[in-house]
């Protein structure tokens, strides 16, 4: 199982009682699961229960789900009107009027803000068949949506594998310019103690204790052996799939200590430019772990 991308697209293009119906889910990265709607007025009970089968499905992502009833290229077409609520309406603001003494005249404007007023299906359409055909057509464009989050997170996958092995391979840099680091380093120290101390007596017991503080503080070898770690653990959350957003960052933040610390410690301007090379490759790979649910 591959990891799962947070972008995809499904769509979904059906036909019930001679009414069209074309239902798109879109999903974008973000860092929770956040549904918004556009559903025909008529449907909007519906919601709750659509967007509970979107949650079913996708874990994270900014989602969005569009369904359009009727023809035309751009929202929904309505197809009656609603003759009971345009009479209520007609005849409750003729009653204010008497009762209050409201002058004034019912314009079409007037009825058109009624809520529910334009319908986009048959007054007389059977909503229970509506409904599980709405419910059955939202599975077909999310399984478009999945197959597109599964196809864009095995290419992520690749790409991320080869980043990976990018760090490896300037791990193994710094590796062997570690030992020559060091002896460089031995040489320095001991010409400036030598510069220090001509012309005074050395214990050259504190002198020992001083040299092995120093070298403590320069040694990188437990940095590039965690780094080594992470980057078994990164590669080890690819291979196992599904939805590893959060394992991978939490794994990129170590990545991105060590890297600091290796560049902090090093004392040497060629292990530092190549902590640095650390560092870009880590954020270029942050930037695509984003895409990752």
């Amino acid at each position: 199982m591959s990891i799962i991308s947070m972008t995809g697209f499904g769509k979904s293009e059906s036909t019930l009682n001679g009414t069209t119906c074309v239902i798109e889910v879109r999903s974008v990265n973000s860092r929770f699961l956040e549904i918004s709607s556009k559903i025909p007025k008529n449907f909007a009970y519906l919601e709750n229960d659509l967007k509970a089968q979107i949650k079913d499905k996708l874990a994270r992502g900014s989602v969005n789900l569009s369904i359009t009833l009727g023809e035309g290229a751009v929202g929904n077409i309505p197809v009656c009107y609603n003759e009971t609520a345009v009479s209520k309406f007609v005849e409750i603001t003729k009653a204010m009027q008497a009762k209050y003494g409201i002058a004034g005249e019912i314009k079409l404007e007037h009825i058109l803000t009624i809520p529910e007023v334009l319908q986009f299906t048959d007054a007389g359409a059977d909503n229970e068949a509506w409904e599980k055909h709405l419910k059955a057509e939202l599975d077909k464009a999310l399984d478009g949506v999945i197959a597109m989050r599964e196809k864009e997170g095995a290419n992520l996958a690749a790409d991320l594998t080869k980043r990976v092995a990018h760090l490896e391979d300037v791990l193994a840099k710094i590796e062997v310019l570690d030992p020559q680091r060091i002896d460089t380093w031995k040489v320095k120290f001991k010409e400036r103690i030598d510069s220090l101390m001509k012309d005074s007596e050395i214990d050259d017991v504190r002198l020992l204790q001083e040299a092995c503080i120093m070298a403590d503080k320069l040694d990188i070898h437990e940095e590039i052996t965690r780094f080594h770690s992470h980057n078994k653990l990164f590669l080890d959350a690819l291979k196992k799939g599904g939805a590893q957003g959060k394992n991978l960052g939490f794994i990129l933040q170590e990545m991105g200590r060590e890297a600091n610390t290796l560049g902090t410690k090093c004392q040497s301007a060629e292990i530092a430019a190549l902590a640095i090379e650390l560092k870009n490759e880590i954020e270029c790979i942050r930037e695509q772990s984003l895409n990752i649910a």
